[in-house]
């Protein structure tokens, strides 16, 4: 049989095999970086401390608290009592024992603590005089001295009309206020020079010292930033004149 010519010389091709998909190459993937931590927001500027409406002090108050000032013949003597005053309401109260009504919170708060007690005695010789109370309730220095202005009193111009801490019985006293001011208190008696300490039976303590009957003015002595560094109560043991006199 005869070749049939083109057909049978050609040779059919068989297809082609498609490529393989080439392996797609993995890279490691680089870690994220944690978020940077939020700051918390600064806190807000402190509050502007509070300036209290008080007169200045009308005369040099710190005379009272130098061991060895003299006023003419009399001079400074300085006792620490053994006894601390606790104050847990952060306000302090004065006024006769013997009077319940004549207690009066000082306006000007104090911080919660145990507050270190001082006398200043006024000494001539022999004879000898109470001329101040003294209550520690902060750190010095002392920048300033002030009226202490009991809570509700009319706001006055001059010291003259400055409230006063009116005693009948012979004994000026200092508390904690707390939720309500002390009553009636017996006070037994003691030395001309000697504080008592009056526990009470909702734990607080009264101090008292005695005075002749009179009417007192109390100091604060402020530090730089307005705050209390010391209550002076002066029992009046000088004249305006011992005052006005200059020191020797």
């Amino acid at each position: 049989m005869a070749k049939t010519k083109g057909a049978a010389a050609k040779r059919v091709k068989p297809a082609a095999k498609p490529k393989p998909t080439p392996k797609p190459i993995l890279v490691a993937a680089r870690p994220r970086r944690p978020p940077a931590p939020s700051l918390p927001p600064p806190p807000p500027p402190p509050a502007p401390p509070v300036i209290r409406d008080e007169l200045a002090a009308d005369r040099d108050v710190a005379r009272l608290l130098r061991y060895g000032e003299k006023f003419g013949a009399r001079k400074i003597d300085i006792r620490w009592l053994p006894m601390q005053l606790p104050v847990a309401s952060g306000a302090l109260a004065i006024g006769d024992p013997a009077a319940g009504k004549s207690w009066r919170t000082l306006e000007r708060p104090v911080p919660p603590g145990s507050f270190r007690a001082m006398l200043s005695v006024a000494r001539d010789g022999d004879a000898q005089q109470l001329a101040a109370l003294v209550i520690h309730v902060g750190r010095p220095p002392i920048a300033r001295w002030t009226i202490a202005h009991p809570t509700g009193a009319k706001r006055v111009k001059t010291a003259d009309q400055a409230p006063r801490f009116a005693v009948t019985s012979g004994w000026l006293a200092i508390a904690d206020a707390g939720a309500s001011l002390p009553a009636t208190i017996a006070v037994a008696p003691a030395g001309a020079l000697d504080a008592v300490d009056v526990p009470l039976t909702d734990g607080r303590h009264v101090l008292a010292v005695p005075c002749k009957p009179g009417e007192y003015l109390a100091y604060w002595g402020i530090d730089p930033s307005d705050k209390p560094v010391c209550v002076v109560v002066d029992l009046g043991a000088f004249t305006a004149k011992d005052w006005r006199a200059k020191p020797v």
